[in-house]
């Protein structure tokens, strides 16, 4: 599946929306796969922690000052000549 990219045709709001509907739905899964371990129940979990995720990176993209920039880690290959 190709990662999500919630910064394009949402707004900020649009996307906190999300992010807490996603919450709720993320602890009523936990509950349900300790209680019955069904796999299904883990293939949604799984579902709900990407847009989780891609919401958390739509909102430091979209408003970096309030959510704070996105990290990135780079590194440098180049050597002295």
């Amino acid at each position: 599946m190709a990662a999500l990219d919630m910064t394009t045709g949402f707004s900020t709001e649009e996307v906190v929306e999300i992010l807490e509907e996603n919450k709720k739905t993320l602890k009523k899964l936990m509950v349900s796969f300790q209680e019955s371990g069904s796999q299904i129940t883990y293939k949604r979990l799984d579902d709900t922690k990407e847009i989780i995720a891609a919401c958390q990176h739509a909102l430091r993209k979209l408003d970096p000052i309030t959510y704070g920039k996105t990290r990135r880690t780079c590194q440098s290959t180049a050597g002295i000549f």
